[in-house]
């Protein structure tokens, strides 16, 4: 019976590791051309997602490193941790070996939470599958698994905050600050309105948290909420925050789209994953198709029930079909960038 072709994972991991280009490239990583898309980016959910993918393009994985040496404060370690919990999204040995390489700086001592203890495991294995074990390792990542050469940052990632979408939630934390109020409103200014359950569970924070935080900018004026049902729901008047629209000259224009990139993202890892397994790979067809639905089928309900459209990208073709979920990724990809 006909297989799925390996040719399916490695377009999988080409698709992940352009993408991971794109948008680290927007956030200010040296590198090549960013999204153009009026999306805004998740620090976090793409920190995760590096931490498997970018082990795929050793350049790649040094300038994220070296963002993270410039602007490492940006990123909101609990919420990074509550979202590798809730999608089962990335290499915590990876991050613990970059969190080791960023607390050697005083000024990242808040990486410490993840530069715990190494887990016990076998021989440390190559960080960059596709290149030869170096002579001499760096003793961070050996520490946590890996072999590689020593790890240094050029510096050239920038650090100021690019004006633009793809930067609207860190521009919103350097208002804000670290904590879940840039998150609340930048996904107030994207929808309509909003539960209070319903936004903790897209920006991937606790509900009481959120709620708290509606409640505040409710007294402010800021927002307003009406009942619907026993819950309130709240909007923001777009027309008093455009001031946040720093791109654009007449502050005219939309606030940034906010996507589910950590459904998407915890998707593709698992997708990736599967068809790159062996045993997936000599199976037959029909039982490919089965596997992929118990495995995948839970993850495109969640990312469905914040992107509604996942379900058609997803079934375009056929549903659960080895042969064209690469594309049907791709595709998905591609719309929740903006292209």
């Amino acid at each position: 019976m006909k297989t799925s072709s390996p040719n399916s994972s490695e377009a999988l991991r080409r698709t992940a590791v352009d993408l991971l280009w794109r948008q680290w490239s927007a956030l200010g990583v040296s590198g090549q051309t960013a999204p153009t898309g009026n999306v805004a980016l998740d620090p976090e959910a793409l920190l995760l997602c590096s931490s498997v993918f970018a082990r795929h393009d050793a350049r790649l994985f040094d300038e994220i490193a070296d963002w993270l040496q410039r602007n490492g404060d940006w990123i909101n370690l609990l919420r990074l941790v509550r979202l590798q919990r809730e999608h089962d999204l990335g290499d915590l040995t990876v991050l613990g070996a970059l969190a080791e390489q960023l607390t050697r700086r005083s000024a990242h001592a808040k990486w410490k939470a993840l530069a715990g203890r190494p887990p016990a495991g076998g021989p440390p294995v190559p960080l960059f599958p596709h290149l030869p074990p170096p002579r001499q390792p760096d003793e961070a990542f050996r520490r946590w698994g890996w072999l590689r050469g020593p790890l240094e940052v050029r510096g050239l990632s920038k650090v100021r905050l690019s004006p633009r979408p793809a930067s609207f939630l860190l521009q919103l934390r350097a208002f804000f600050g670290l904590q879940s109020r840039a998150e609340v409103v930048a996904w107030l200014l994207a929808h309509e309105a909003g539960h209070p359950a319903q936004i903790a569970r897209e920006t991937g924070y606790f509900r009481g948290s959120v709620q708290n935080v509606l409640n505040e900018l409710e007294l402010s004026g800021q927002i307003h909420a009406a009942r619907d049902g026993r819950e309130k729901r709240f909007a923001a008047d777009r027309g008093n925050w455009r001031f946040l629209l720093t791109w654009s000259p007449d502050r005219s224009g939309d606030f940034p789209r906010w996507q589910p990139w950590a459904a998407a993202f915890a998707l593709l890892h698992r997708a990736h994953d599967l068809l790159a397994s062996p045993a997936f790979a000599g199976a037959s067809e029909d039982l490919q198709g089965i596997e992929l639905q118990r495995q995948l089928a839970p993850l495109v309900a969640r990312l469905a029930g914040e992107w509604p459209r996942a379900v058609a990208l997803l079934t375009s073709g056929g549903a659960w079909n080895p042969g064209l979920l690469a594309l049907q990724l791709q595709r998905l990809l591609a719309e929740l960038e903006g292209d």
